[in-house]
C-alpha cells in the first residue's frame, strides 16, 4: 500500500536525520510554505471555528486513513482523529495535522490561539519537545489521538480571513469529494451494528439483517468503500478493547467482552492490531 510506504519512508528519513520529533520539523517548515486547496479553504475562513469545521468536513482531501470530529462539551472543544476501519497510520502523519494546526492557528491569530491539552495513542520518549511546540502538556499512550482547546478559542478571528474566497473553494472541494459522505455514513452504520452485537462475532449476513439490507447490498457497499467486514470488526474490537483496558479491566475480562474464548487469543489479536500486548 502506497500510504504505508510513505509512513516507512518518513520514519527512515527521521532516523537518518537523528530527528525523533520529525513531525514537529515538518510542521514548522509547512507553516511558511504555500497552501494547497485544502489549506487555503481552511485558513481563509473567518474564525478558528469555521476553519476547524471545514477541516473536519473535508479531511478526506488530506488522507483516506483517518477522519476528524470536533465536539464541544462544558466549554472545551475536542478535535479527535479516528482511524478508518482497516487503515493504519504512522506516528509522524498522526502528529503532523495537530502540530500544523496549532502553529498555523497561533500565527493567524497573532499568538492568541492556545491549546489546552494534546494526547496521542502511540508512544514517544520526547514529550518535552512536544510540550514546547504545543505550549501545553502532551500525553502519549493515551486512549485517543486528540487535541483540546477552550471553546472561546473557536471564536478568534483569523488574520488571513477571506470568507468569500474560502466559500468558493469549499464549493469546489464539495464537487471534488461528492459521494464520499454517503459511503462513510454507511460504514459508520456497519461499525455501530458490529459494536452493538459484541461479544458475538457477527457474520456479514447477521449485520445485513440488523441493518435491514441484503447481504449482497452490504458486500457491494463495503467494496465501494474499499473496506472489508473483517477490517471493520477488528477495528471495532480494538477500540472497545482500549476503552475497557483504560478502565482497568483484566485482560481475561476484556477478552470475554469481545467474544474471545481465551485471553491468549485476545492477546495475540491485540498485538496484531496495535503492535503491543494488552498488558
Amino acid at each position: 500500500m502506497a500510504a504505508v510506504r510513505v509512513d516507512r519512508l518518513l520514519a527512515e528519513i527521521a532516523a537518518r536525520r537523528g530527528d525523533p520529533t520529525f513531525s514537529l520539523t515538518l510542521a514548522r517548515a509547512a507553516v511558511v510554505r504555500n497552501l494547497g486547496l485544502f489549506g487555503h479553504m481552511v485558513w481563509l475562513s473567518g474564525t478558528v471555528r469555521d476553519a476547524l469545521q471545514r477541516a473536519v468536513k473535508f479531511f478526506a482531501m488530506v488522507t483516506r486513513r483517518t477522519t476528524l470530529t470536533l465536539d464541544e462539551t462544558g466549554g472545551v472543544a475536542t478535535l479527535r482523529q479516528h482511524a478508518i476501519a482497516g487503515q493504519l497510520r504512522g506516528a509522524i502523519l498522526t502528529e503532523f495535522p495537530f502540530v500544523s494546526l496549532a502553529l498555523r492557528a497561533r500565527y493567524a491569530t497573532d499568538g492568541k490561539f492556545a491549546v489546552r491539552a494534546v494526547r496521542f495513542r502511540h508512544a514517544n520518549a520526547h514529550a518535552e519537545a512536544y510540550r514546547d511546540a504545543f505550549g501545553c502538556a502532551v500525553t502519549f499512550r493515551a486512549l485517543h489521538d486528540e487535541l483540546e482547546i477552550e471553546s472561546a478559542m473557536l471564536d478568534l478571528s483569523l488574520a488571513s480571513a477571506d470568507p468569500i474566497t474560502s466559500a468558493a473553494l469549499e464549493a469546489r472541494a464539495a464537487e471534488l469529494t461528492s459521494g464520499d459522505g454517503a459511503r462513510s455514513a454507511f460504514v459508520d452504520r456497519v461499525r455501530r451494528a458490529a459494536l452493538a452485537m459484541l461479544p458475538e462475532s457477527p457474520s456479514l449476513e447477521s449485520i445485513a439483517k440488523r441493518l435491514g439490507v441484503s447481504a449482497r447490498t452490504l458486500r457491494r457497499q463495503l467494496a465501494q468503500d474499499s473496506v472489508t467486514l473483517r477490517a471493520i470488526l477488528d477495528d471495532v474490537r480494538r477500540i472497545r478493547a482500549d476503552e475497557l483496558l483504560a478502565r482497568g479491566l483484566a485482560v481475561k475480562a476484556v477478552a470475554a467482552e469481545l467474544g474471545f474464548s481465551e485471553a491468549s487469543a485476545f492477546s495475540r489479536a491485540y498485538k496484531r492490531w496495535t503492535g503491543r500486548t494488552p498488558s
